[in-house]
């Protein structure tokens, strides 16, 4: 086992975890310097319900989660700025920070849209404390985003590391744990809920035993056979990792995923079989842009349509369906034509219909597609020219420049497709739409 044979010291491997701090109401303040010191919530798709909040907003009271309509009058009085969800601006401003640190890193794992692991070169700075600084003020000297660096030998103890730099303002949001006097004295002030990896159900375990900070579950290293009876695998890396000893090295990419699923509340609910149609249709031509990017084709087309669970709690209001394809495909016209064939089927005139969802499963590499010895290729070198052409169409110029009829070609004003969400307090999408493009105005 690997319990028996660890050496002396921990390897000599640095590894940073990078934070955007409040990502999302960042990238706001980022093009609207106006924000800055106000307090900000992001609301979910349909200006639901609150899912992000700068430092203020919390420290103002606004609840995770809060319903944007219950708390309207609170958030007035108490000078609360609200934004609808821009996904388009955020996953923008994501990809420069993280071609930003790919610049100032040996090697990095995006985490997640504003968290990234990060190999540091010690060739570069001696200094580790340094090295974090150059990265925290490139970053915002760059995008305009302010981050969190926490710096140690495995990325548990980074994690950690990274937390602390974010809640101590002295610190001026960097961290190093490598080699520092202190460290037992900062994994202790750690809960065992607050260790990167550490659910619900382990910490209840642990807490049962009496380990209840980092410093005891670390401290478990020496006592192998209770290590290896008492945790599973994830649970004995973390140990490892608690100890300095890195058990996994940064991951090159995400694994291709294995479903893809859309799905949206609709604007406004829903009576009529086209506007539904519509909905599918744009669900599916998003899907299927997913798919291409991982180079990889789908066997088959669900789609499910939910009504109002309260119009008649005694009738059913969830109704699903799928459809194997003769050969798989991401050829967006096909699984458009199948998807509508699918909500046509399911559809129930009179009924009112508040979200709709598609997946596609069966996916496999477009490389190895297996070929139906009666049916003719369903995705032709002809047809994924196209896709391709339409998909570097809408990456340059922004989502829906090139699209299919079927998906209601998104109308505005007047004629706005009825089953778009609300954002009625979106901001503009400043990096990817030239229409939208930041202007300095005139003096």
């Amino acid at each position: 086992m690997y319990l028996d044979n660890l050496p002396s010291n921990p390897p000599s491997i640095v590894y940073a975890m990078i934070d955007c701090n409040n990502f999302y109401a960042s990238c706001e303040r980022a093009f609207d310097p106006t924000l800055e010191g106000k307090p900000i919530a992001i609301l979910s798709n349909n200006d639901g319900c609150v899912i992000a909040r700068s430092q203020e907003a919390k420290d103002a009271g606004v609840p995770m989660g809060a319903p944007e309509f219950k708390h309207r009058k609170e958030f007035k009085q108490k000078g609360v700025v609200i934004r609808s969800s821009n996904y388009a601006l955020y996953g923008d401003m994501s990809h420069r920070v993280m071609e930003t640190l790919r610049y100032l890193a040996h090697d990095i794992e995006v985490y997640s849209i504003d968290e990234a692991f990060a190999e540091l070169s010690t060739n570069i700075y001696d200094d580790l404390d340094e090295y974090g600084r150059v990265i925290r003020e490139t970053v915002y000297k760059w995008t305009g985003l302010p981050v969190s660096v926490g710096i140690a030998t495995s990325k548990t103890l980074a994690k950690i590391a990274n937390h602390i730099a974010k809640k101590d303002p002295d610190l001026k949001g960097v961290f190093s744990l490598c080699d520092h006097p202190e460290t037992d004295r900062y994994l202790e002030q750690t809960p065992v809920q607050g260790i990167w990896g550490i659910g619900q159900g382990l910490t209840i375990r642990l807490n049962r035993y009496g380990i209840n900070n980092a410093l005891q579950l670390k401290e478990t290293v020496s006592n192998k056979k209770w290590v290896r009876k008492h945790l599973a695998v994830t649970g004995l890396r973390t140990v490892l990792e608690l100890n300095g000893f890195p058990c996994s090295g940064l991951s090159s990419g995400r694994d291709s995923r294995k479903g893809i699923l859309t799905s949206r509340m609709f604007g406004k609910p829903l009576y009529e079989l086209n506007d539904v149609q519509e909905a599918v249709a744009t669900f599916i031509s998003r899907a299927a842009e997913k798919l291409r990017a991982q180079n990889s084709v789908a066997s088959v087309v669900h789609v499910n349509l939910i009504g109002d669970k309260y119009e008649d709690i005694r009738r059913k209001y969830k109704f699903g369906a799928g459809y194997p394809l003769p050969v798989p495909t991401a050829h967006t016209p096909t699984m458009i034509k199948v998807a509508k064939a699918l909500t046509r089927q399911l559809f129930e005139p009179g009924r009112k219909y508040k979200k709709a969802a598609v997946m596609f499963t069966g996916i496999v590499p477009n490389s190895e597609v297996q070929m139906d010895l009666f049916e003719p290729a369903l995705f032709t070198q002809r047809q994924f020219q196209l896709m391709e052409c339409m998909d570097r169409i809408n990456s340059k110029f922004g989502r829906n420049h090139a699209a299919f009829a079927a998906t209601g070609l998104h109308k505005k004003g007047d004629h706005r497709n009825k089953w778009l969400m609300n954002q009625n307090y979106l901001s503009k999408r400043y990096t990817t739409r030239w229409d939208e493009l930041l202007v300095a105005k005139a003096k």
